[in-house]
């Protein structure tokens, strides 16, 4: 598959001080449009930094990005961003807070029929007038992943967007998020410290060593969906996973 988005030599360092600590370091991986990807790492190797630059919500001290062709030189309608928490606004309702970003850049009726598609698709059809006191975590990180779909972006970017839900709810939340992409086909990152939803998820995996954050291993998952974690291949790609996350500690 031809690359969608490229990210070449992508380096981010903070002065605390007298001492640059790196954040990231000479990255460089490809994503094919429509593709899932995992970035998986323990907490401090750089996976938020990475997608916050990809985002434009930081920059990068050095290197390039380029999404269809084009260099990103700031935030863009083009990516959309899903966070840890869902950051709903209080004051506005569901519908009005997944139409938050569509607000006057379309017909009345067919901002109406968006926000509509997407609370169907998302689960929360009946819920159009709900405060986001009156919904659940789970219901309300539906309602912000539909929202980053309003704008139809080209790129989603998924920031361990389960990782506050509790176990059954995260459960559900995974099964039906790799239900939704499907029939999106959108082009997503998806940052997670959980080895199993990485291999429950991605077609591809990319680990993240720390101190600083870089390439450490690319891993393909050409396996269908859904995907048992007892099959005897992603038990060993687990294995693997793991034997690098732990080699990382003992740096």
């Amino acid at each position: 598959m031809a690359a969608f988005l490229e990210l070449k030599e992508i380096s981010k360092n903070y002065t605390i001080g007298s001492e640059q600590i790196w954040a990231l370091r000479d990255l460089s991986f490809e994503v094919a449009s429509g593709e899932l990807i995992c970035i998986i790492g323990k907490s401090g190797c750089g996976k938020t930094t990475l997608l916050r630059i990809i985002a434009g919500l930081e920059k990068q001290t050095s290197g390039e990005i380029i999404l269809n062709g084009q260099a990103l030189k700031d935030t863009g309608r083009e990516r959309g961003m899903v966070f840890q928490e869902p950051r709903l606004f209080p004051w506005l309702t569901l519908e009005e807070n997944i139409a938050f970003g569509i607000k006057g850049r379309m017909s009345r009726e067919l901002n109406y029929k968006t926000v509509a598609d997407l609370m169907e698709m998302v689960g929360l059809t009946g819920f159009a007038r709900a405060w986001p006191s009156q919904l659940s975590g789970g219901m309300a990180q539906r309602a912000a992943i539909a929202r980053a779909l309003a704008v139809d972006p080209a790129i989603l970017l998924l920031d361990e967007p389960f990782s506050a839900l509790d176990a059954l709810t995260r459960s559900k939340l995974l099964t039906d998020f790799l239900h939704l992409w499907q029939r999106t086909h959108k082009t997503c990152i998806h940052v997670t410290h959980d080895v199993n939803e990485a291999l429950t998820l991605g077609q591809k995996i990319i680990i993240l060593p720390s101190n600083p954050g870089r390439i450490g291993d690319v891993i393909s998952l050409p396996f269908p969906y859904p995907r048992s974690l007892e099959n005897p291949e992603l038990r060993a790609i687990k294995e693997r996973v793991l034997s690098q996350f732990f080699a990382d500690f003992t740096d």
